[in-house]
């Protein structure tokens, strides 16, 4: 026999992380500060009376807007799966530019850095609006980040050697030598790693 419960209202499990600050919408190189893994949740099928035990995870970001202020953005919860039409295989394809290989641990990718496109979307209820991610895409050579951390998905090969393009490197004028440097925006409590 099946007991129908209540359902709970799962919220996101970096929501004391972030706060009740809300993210500018717009694209930002950011970092994969945390990846939360949940495994064994109940919960009820979508359009359906029928509950089900998943596996779920999620994935918490940082960047920084245009003025250096800090920000966190965390993605919706996903069903780990390896099947190809899903969410999480979909986000990962994204994040790495490429299908993620099978047998990789997703969670090497603490401390990675991608492009990060946020969205502002309005609440069902209209009581203002949340961000969420809209996209994302692996950094572009030439902004000398690099997607992995330190370590390469394993059975993919690197990409091809770039040949350097060689430019005169301008003199720096008698200003620009005098002009102080800016002053850092970054707290001792900023615990994103840019």
């Amino acid at each position: 026999m099946a007991v129908l419960q209540q359902p709970t209202n799962r919220t996101n499990p970096f929501a004391d992380k972030i706060g009740d600050a809300l993210a500018p919408a717009g694209t930002f190189i950011a970092t994969v500060i945390d990846i939360h893994d949940e495994f064994g949740v109940t919960r009820q099928k979508f359009q359906s009376t029928e509950v089900e035990k998943v596996d779920l995870t999620c994935f918490l970001f940082g960047f920084r807007d245009a003025q250096g202020v800090p920000h966190k953005i965390a993605s919706r919860q996903m069903r780990i799966s390896g099947n190809e039409k899903s969410a999480l295989f979909g986000f990962l394809k994204g994040l790495l530019g490429r299908a993620p290989a099978y047998g990789w641990d997703y969670c090497s990718l603490k401390g990675a850095k991608c492009l990060l496109t946020v969205e502002h979307i309005q609440r069902r209820d209209g009581s203002g609006v949340f961000a969420a991610i809209a996209a994302l895409s692996p950094v572009p050579a030439g902004f000398g980040v690099s997607v992995a951390p330190a370590q390469t998905v394993p059975s993919l090969p690197p990409p091809p050697p770039v040949a350097p393009v060689t430019q005169p490197r301008p003199q720096p004028t008698p200003a620009a030598v005098q002009a102080p440097a800016a002053p850092s925006v970054t707290t001792e409590e900023d615990d994103i790693p840019f």
